[in-house]
C-alpha cells in the first residue's frame, strides 16, 4: 500500500496548473538558516527513489530527463507545503497552487540552476547498470539561484549558499559516490573525489567532483550515513532543523573562484585559470555537455 505522501507527489506531478550577467564576485563557504523547515527525516516522511520508480505505477514518471524533472518538482511541492514559510528564494509553499505555479515563481537564475545540475545529473552514469544519477535522487529540498536574484537580475555569482540545490539520494547513489563508478556526461571522464582545496562544505565530511570542468560538477555528502554528523540537524540556510543521513548538495564550479551561477558570465574557465572569452554560464555548458533544454517547463504548464 502506498504512503499518502507518494500519492501526493504523483497527484502533485499530474496537477492542473493555474499559471502556466555578470554580477559581484562570491566564493563558496558560509551558512546561514531560518529555521522555518521542521524536523525531517531521511526516508521517513517521504518515499525514496526507489519507491517513486516502482514497476507497472503509470502515474509515475519514467527515469528520463523530463520525467525526473517533473517527480523531483513535485517533490520539492510537497516538502514546501509540509513546511510552510518563504525559503530564501521566495517560494512559500502555504502559497503555492501546485508544480506550475512553483516553477514560474522561480526566478531566472534558479531555474537556469535546477536545468543545468539536472542535466549533468541525467547525463551522469552509474557503471553497474548504467541508471543515470538523478533517477537515483529521492526529492529535492531547496533550489536556489543567485542572492537576491529577480526576474531582471542574475543575484550574485558565488556564495556558499547560493547557485546549488540540496537533495535527497538513495542508498545506491551514495555507495556508487563513495566507490568512484559513476561516469559523467558521455565522452567527459568520470565522477572522483574532490581535490577542492576548501574541503566538503560544512556539515558534509565528504566531496566528489568531475573530471572535466567549465563547468565543474560538484557535490557534497555524508560518507557514513549512519554517523552522528549525518544523522544532526544540517544547520544550512532554509534547512537548519532538516534531518537527512543521504542529504546531497550539488552546484556547478564556472571559474576558477569557483562562481556557480549559470546566469552570469565568466572569463577564468580556461585551463589553469587563463582568462578567455567571456560567456555566459549557461552557455559555457551547453557547449561542453550539450542543451540543458532551456525553455522546459513541468509537464502540464
Amino acid at each position: 500500500m502506498r504512503s499518502p505522501l507518494l500519492l501526493l507527489l504523483a497527484g502533485a506531478t499530474l496537477m492542473a496548473c493555474s499559471s502556466a550577467a555578470s554580477n559581484g564576485p562570491g566564493r563558496d563557504g558560509g551558512a546561514g538558516g531560518n529555521g522555518s523547515d521542521g524536523g525531517l527525516a531521511g526516508g521517513d516522511d517521504l518515499a525514496g527513489a526507489g519507491d517513486l520508480a516502482t514497476a507497472g505505477d503509470a502515474a509515475l514518471p519514467a527515469d528520463t530527463l523530463d520525467g525526473n524533472r517533473d517527480r523531483l518538482l513535485a517533490s520539492y511541492l510537497a516538502y514546501l507545503q509540509a513546511h510552510p514559510g518563504a525559503q530564501s528564494n521566495g517560494l512559500d509553499g502555504a502559497a503555492l497552487a501546485g508544480v506550475c505555479d512553483l516553477w514560474t515563481r522561480l526566478d531566472p537564475s534558479s531555474q537556469r540552476v535546477f536545468l543545468t545540475l539536472t542535466a549533468r545529473l541525467q547525463g551522469s552514469t552509474l557503471d553497474g547498470d548504467g541508471s543515470p544519477m538523478l533517477g537515483h535522487v529521492a526529492r529535492v529540498y531547496r533550489i536556489a539561484g543567485g542572492q537576491n536574484a529577480t526576474a531582471s537580475d542574475a543575484g550574485s555569482c558565488g556564495g556558499g549558499e547560493y547557485n546549488r540545490m540540496i537533495m535527497s539520494m538513495d542508498p545506491t547513489l551514495h555507495d556508487a559516490l563513495v566507490a568512484h563508478t559513476i561516469g559523467d556526461v558521455p565522452g567527459h571522464g568520470a565522477w572522483r573525489d574532490s581535490h577542492d582545496l576548501g574541503g566538503p562544505h560544512a556539515p558534509f565530511d565528504l566531496s566528489d567532483e568531475t573530471n572535466d570542468g567549465a563547468p565543474r560538477g560538484q557535490v557534497q555528502y555524508f560518507s557514513d550515513p549512519a554517523s552522528a554528523v549525518a544523522n544532526a540537524p544540517l544547520g544550512r540556510m532554509d534547512l537548519t532543523t532538516l534531518v537527512d543521513p543521504l542529504a546531497l548538495e550539488m552546484d556547478h564550479d564556472y571559474d576558477c573562484v569557483h562562481n556557480s551561477n549559470p546566469s552570469c558570465s565568466y572569463v577564468t574557465y580556461g585551463p589553469l585559470c587563463a582568462p578567455e572569452t567571456s560567456k555566459l554560464g549557461v552557455d559555457l555548458y551547453e557547449s561542453s555537455y550539450g542543451t540543458i533544454e532551456s525553455g522546459w517547463h513541468p509537464s502540464g504548464c
